[in-house]
Formats: C-alpha cells, sequence, structure tokens
C-alpha cells in the first residue's frame, strides 16, 4: 500500500512539474541589422520570424509561451558583441538568433562560447561552423556548398576562363579563397583574382583589370552595397560578362538597390524565392508555400532568401522545443538542435553533434535576375 502511494506521490509530482514546465516563459532574443546597408538581409529576417511566432496558439509552443527580443545592430560587429552580452546576460535568452552577416557571427562565436548560450547565425561564412563549436549553429548553406554549385553552373555553360572579385571581409575573403580553390582543383582557368574594400564606392578599376583578361565569367563574392556597386560600374563600363553571385545577393533588397544593373546576374538561391520550381514529391515545396503566402498576406512583399532564414530560425526553434521533455535551459536546447531534423527555406536538414548546419548541396538552386525577380537559370 505504501508503495502505491509512493508511485502515486510520484506521478503527481511528475505532473505538477509538467504543468509548470509547460507554463515556463522561453525567452528568446536576436541581434539582426534591421536598419544600415545590412537590413535587406536582418529586415525580412526580423519580419519572418515575428510572423511566425505571433501565428503560434497563444503563441506558445507546446504550452510554453515564447517571448521574442530583437536587437539592430545597425551590421556593426562591435555594436552586434555588445547586444549580444545584453541578450545573454540581461535578457536571459536561451537562445540568440543571428547575427545577420557573417562578419558580425565571426565576432560574437567566442563570446557565445564563453556565455554558453546557444546561437543560431545567418552568416553563411565556413568559419563560423567549421571547425565545430558547443554553442554556434548557424541556418543558411556555407559559402563552400554556394562555390561548388556556381562551378557546376560555369561548366554547363562550357565557360573556362574564370574571374573572381571578392571583398576584404569575412564573409567575402572566406568565399573568395574558396572560390580560387575550387576554380582551380576543378579544371578551370583562374583568369584574374581582384578585391576590394567593404566602404568602397567604385570598383571600376578592379573590372578594367578583369576585362584585360577577357574571363568567360566572374564570381562575385560580397554582401551588399559592394555587388550593387559592381554591377552598375559593370554596365556603366560595357563589360557584358556573366557574374555569378552567393546567397548573399540572391534577395529582394539587392534587385531593388541594384535595378537594372541586377538583370542577367546568376545567383545561388535557396528554393524560397521559387518554390514552383520544385518538383511536386519535394517534401519542402508545400512548406515553403505556405510560408510565402503567409508572408506575402502579412507584409504584401514576396519572400525571399532573407525571410526564408527568419522563417527557419523559427523552425529550429520550434523543433528543439517540441523534443525538449524537461525545462527549456540554455543546455537542453544546445542539446535539442544538435538533433533536429527538419525541412525549411533552406533545404532538409539533420543536424548532427559535428554538423551544425545539417544541410548538403541540395539545397542550392541556381537561379538568374529577369526583370526584377528570379527564374529557374538555364
Amino acid at each position: 500500500m505504501k508503495r502505491l502511494k509512493y508511485i502515486a506521490a510520484g506521478i503527481a509530482l511528475h505532473c505538477v512539474a509538467a504543468a509548470a514546465w509547460a507554463q515556463e516563459t522561453i525567452n528568446v532574443a536576436a541581434i539582426y541589422a534591421t536598419s544600415g546597408p545590412a537590413s535587406i538581409y536582418g529586415g525580412p529576417a526580423e519580419k519572418a520570424l515575428r510572423m511566425m511566432i505571433d501565428n503560434l496558439p497563444d503563441k506558445s509552443i507546446g504550452g510554453r509561451p515564447v517571448k521574442l527580443t530583437v536587437y539592430d545592430t545597425e551590421g556593426n560587429s562591435t555594436k552586434a558583441a555588445q547586444l549580444y552580452r545584453r541578450a545573454a546576460e540581461n535578457d536571459q535568452a536561451v537562445l540568440i538568433f543571428g547575427p545577420s552577416t557573417s562578419g558580425e557571427s565571426l565576432a560574437i562565436s567566442p563570446i557565445a562560447n564563453q556565455l554558453k548560450v546557444p546561437t543560431i547565425s545567418n552568416g553563411g561564412a565556413e568559419g563560423i561552423t567549421k571547425p565545430v563549436t558547443p554553442y554556434m549553429f548557424a541556418v543558411g548553406p556555407t559559402d563552400r556548398l554556394m562555390v561548388e554549385a556556381i562551378i557546376e553552373s560555369i561548366k554547363q555553360h562550357g565557360w573556362k576562363k574564370v574571374a573572381v572579385l571578392y571583398s576584404m571581409d569575412g564573409y567575402g575573403q572566406s568565399g573568395g579563397t574558396i572560390s580560387q580553390e575550387l576554380v582551380q582543383s576543378s579544371g578551370l582557368e583562374l583568369a584574374a583574382v581582384e578585391t576590394f574594400a567593404s566602404q568602397d564606392t567604385n570598383m571600376t578599376p578592379q573590372l578594367l583589370r578583369i576585362r584585360d583578361k577577357n574571363p568567360d565569367a566572374i564570381i562575385l563574392w560580397s554582401a551588399n552595397p559592394g555587388p550593387t556597386i559592381v554591377a552598375r560600374n559593370a554596365v556603366e563600363m560595357g563589360l557584358k560578362k556573366p557574374f555569378l553571385v552567393s546567397t548573399a545577393n540572391a534577395t529582394i533588397g539587392f534587385i531593388n538597390q541594384t535595378g537594372a544593373a541586377a538583370d542577367g546576374i546568376y545567383a545561388t538561391t535557396l528554393p524560397v524565392v521559387a518554390p514552383e520550381a520544385l518538383a511536386d514529391g519535394d517534401p519542402r515545396k508545400p512548406i515553403i508555400q505556405r510560408f510565402n503566402k503567409q508572408y506575402m498576406d502579412k507584409y504584401g512583399l514576396p519572400a525571399d532568401q532573407a525571410s526564408g532564414l527568419g522563417f527557419d530560425n523559427f523552425l529550429l526553434l520550434e523543433a528543439a522545443v517540441k523534443d525538449i521533455k524537461g525545462p527549456v535551459t540554455r543546455e537542453s536546447m544546445r542539446a535539442a538542435l544538435e538533433n533536429v531534423k527538419m525541412c525549411g527555406a533552406n533545404g532538409c536538414r539533420q543536424m548532427r553533434p559535428d554538423d551544425h548546419r545539417g544541410l548538403t548541396k541540395d539545397a542550392i538552386v541556381m537561379m538568374q535576375i529577369k526583370s526584377g525577380g528570379f527564374v529557374a537559370a538555364k
């Protein structure tokens, strides 16, 4: 009889604990660039993340209320580090989304691991998650996966000579170095290599030197505003060579900023920009189509890769919380993220302790900018 009482008491305590866990508020924060040049990345991501949390029943996941705090880094690495500490120490966030750019993400990575806060970066630089560190995760594909897709496209077009132009910041240097490596290892000719500072306002000298080498194609690797300036300079000087860019420029914001000069540029994109290009049996298709409709209905704007990052930030949070049986702590969140399996705007992913992105090259789709939008590249 006593044993039955102990069991009953244990069950009661478990139920009380479960009820308490269900009521706990999950504090999460996002440090996005919602103003300044990098706002074409942070702004849409913030809109998408807010929309998805607002759409939750009672703004809760599994009965646990979610509280989101968003800070604007302005794309500044120093400010990103300051705001990261505020989110971790003042807001006691159990998960932090962002930053929006690779440079900011590389700057806050040591802090994330020092403070032991699981963090999901929106940056694409390979160094954010390679080598893997305990608390840094990332939502988008690496620059290596993107360059591999670009090299494959270049070969399909029959182009032989390739120039590489990149910015001298964290994101540009990572992708620029990988581009040079893969161009040469794939048997293509590296015709020219040029760089520019992220604050430069005219890249005509670099483009003139590239034109002298007469490449068949140009890989352009940088976050904005550099690629917008390059595209306009190329039009001004009559340089009619195909440019191939990363996902950093596969956004509606990039097209709007660049205008007609963006027409014809090839971009590594994610299916979120054109889910209709996916096969009907692709598990990503209905998920992305539903999100795109919600985003258009809410904001009157088409979803793009930047908003897709915010969407996947939410999906990772949702999947992780649903997997946590006890209290949601930083450690339980980190452990859950390492085992997330889900499909979203960035493709279908399987996180692992040795892979904090969980994506393969199948996540990449080559598109071309035409008439202010994206179409499947031929």
